[in-house]
């Protein structure tokens, strides 16, 4: 599961650095977090709530890493 958010949250970071394809790395992340947390139920809306904050702050090109890595806390707390 750790490894699952690393990847995603090293990943929407990168992308967001070329300010380009944020939004799909940070689904793919996403759904990696949801995948391997398909038992919990509330893992969809910590998923759904990271996700936009992280679409958010990209937009301003400013602190998605921060959003990002606080998307993947909240989903982390959640399938714990």
């Amino acid at each position: 599961m750790k490894a699952e958010a690393a990847t995603g949250k090293a990943e929407a970071a990168t992308a967001c650095a070329k300010h380009g394809n944020v939004k799909a790395e940070v689904l793919t992340g996403k759904a990696e977090v949801l995948t391997a947390c398909a038992k919990h139920l509330n893992v969809k809306t910590e998923v759904l709530t990271g996700k936009t904050e992280a679409a958010t702050a990209c937009a301003k090109h400013g602190n998605v890493k921060a959003e990002v890595t606080t998307g993947k806390t909240e989903v982390l707390t959640a399938c714990a």
